[in-house]
Formats: structure tokens, sequence, C-alpha cells
């Protein structure tokens, strides 16, 4: 693997840990990030973080 493929894959995986701790689904935030028609919003990451920040 090379390291621009390791970068990408350690991205992916920030990404999806980060979604998971939030509860928002990685699929539905790609699609909603790639433009997929039909995908449902997602507001962006950083502020869902702020608002679980808030109500812990």
């Amino acid at each position: 693997m090379s390291a621009d493929g390791r970068t990408a894959r350690d991205v992916l995986l920030g990404l999806m840990k980060t979604c998971r701790k939030l509860g928002v689904s990685f699929y539905r935030y790609l699609g909603d990030r790639l433009r997929v028609p039909g995908a449902m919003p997602v507001p962006p990451l950083p502020d869902l973080v702020r608002q679980a920040a808030a109500t812990a």
C-alpha cells in the first residue's frame, strides 16, 4: 500500500469513527457530502460535535 493509500484509509476510518460516536450513518454522511441525488441532508460534523459537547 502506498503512503497516499494509507493516508486515505486513515482519514476515512477517522471519519467513520466520528460518525459512529455522533450517531450519524457514515454512508448517509458521505451521500450528503458527495451530493448523491436523493441523499438525506446531514449537518456539518463540527456542528454535530459542538451540539454533542453542549448536551454532555
